[in-house]
Formats: structure tokens, C-alpha cells, sequence
């Protein structure tokens, strides 16, 4: 059985963006050397506090979700570009895409999925935490609670999850239930799974 870890935001270190035009947090990695973005996914946190470039990751699929701060827009090369106003907002990109992330209201924080692996897709949803919560998590499937505003309370942790803190647990050979939680405030969980 894979255990629940649980990633604490502040144990998070500071690296540059690829392009060195920013700052990330690396919160999980799934590793895989025969892929050209070496792994099947990764999840981070990133700060925008000035107009930048993202950096380019060819052949992988990107969500960005808007996790604090003020509204960003993302401005794509020749096309229309897209504001996340409110916390939770997210936009679905391709890693090929020119894009810019212009902070509109000051700094802003993101959280990032990027998925390396063809063979793999993502079902984001955005949830307020009001009482109980059942994370139920399909068999063969990643399962990723963040914490994007707020506290949560994982049955038998003995501390909680606050903002930023994700809890994640690997793919099992059955469907399970991986944790029951208790919170206030908004909370992004995501599945990654077999296309």
C-alpha cells in the first residue's frame, strides 16, 4: 500500500525557473528518464511579481491555477490572453506555447501541474471545505489534495494542512478511500490518470 505523504509548503525550496526569468517551488516529481521532459509529471508552486516568459517545455500539457495574491493574465503569442482573477481559476495550456504571466494587483502565486507523459491525463476541480470531505481515489490513479486558502484536518495526522500544504498519494491496484478531511477554505484536488 502507498502511503499519504504530506508535503509541507514550507519545507518547499526556492529554485530558478528553467529560463531563470522567475522563482519555483518543486512539490512532487514523478520521474522518467525515457521521456524528453524527463518525468511523467510534476507538481509546483511558482511567484510572479513582475512581467515575465514562461519557460518552454515541449510535448508537455500545462495547468496553472491561480493559489494567491492578485490576478494574473497570461498573455499566449498571437492569441487572446487569459485572466485568472480569483484564487482557484485555472487555465489549460500547452507547454509549447509562448506565454507571458503579467501580474495585474501585485504578486501573485501559482500552482502548476505539467504533465510529461502522453500515456496520462488530469482532472482538476476546485472545492470549498465546509465539514467532511471523502477523498476517494480510483484504482491506477495519482490523487493530489493542495490546500489553496485555509486549513484542512487529515484523520489520523496529527497536524494539519495549511495553505499550500498538499497531501498526495500514489496509484493503488484497487479504488480506496486515501483520506478523510475535515476544513475551511478551498482546497484543489486533482487526479492523474490513465488515458
Amino acid at each position: 500500500m502507498n502511503a499519504l505523504r504530506i508535503i509541507r509548503y514550507r519545507d518547499l525550496t526556492a529554485v530558478p525557473w528553467k529560463n531563470g526569468l522567475g522563482i519555483t517551488r518543486e512539490i512532487a516529481f514523478e520521474p522518467a528518464s525515457n521521456l524528453g521532459a524527463g518525468f511523467r509529471f510534476r507538481l509546483s508552486r511558482a511567484v510572479i511579481d513582475a512581467q515575465a516568459a514562461f519557460s518552454k517545455y515541449p510535448g508537455v500539457r500545462r495547468w496553472l491555477v491561480l493559489a494567491r495574491g492578485g490576478a494574473l493574465e497570461l498573455r499566449f503569442d498571437g492569441m487572446p490572453g487569459r485572466q485568472l482573477e480569483r484564487v482557484g481559476e485555472f487555465c489549460a495550456f500547452s507547454g509549447d506555447d509562448v506565454v507571458e504571466g503579467v501580474p495585474l494587483d501585485g504578486s501573485s502565486e501559482d500552482f502548476n501541474l505539467m504533465l510529461g507523459d502522453p500515456a496520462l491525463d488530469a482532472e482538476l476541480l476546485v472545492r470549498p471545505m465546509v465539514g467532511s470531505m471523502i477523498l476517494h481515489q480510483p484504482a491506477g490513479q495519482w490523487l493530489v489534495f493542495h490546500v489553496l486558502d485555509g486549513h484542512a484536518h487529515v484523520q489520523g495526522q496529527s497536524s494539519a494542512l495549511s495553505m499550500g500544504d498538499t497531501l498526495l498519494a500514489g496509484p493503488e491496484a484497487s479504488d480506496r478511500i486515501s483520506a478523510r478531511v475535515d476544513g475551511a477554505g478551498l482546497a484543489l484536488l486533482i487526479r492523474v490518470l490513465p488515458r
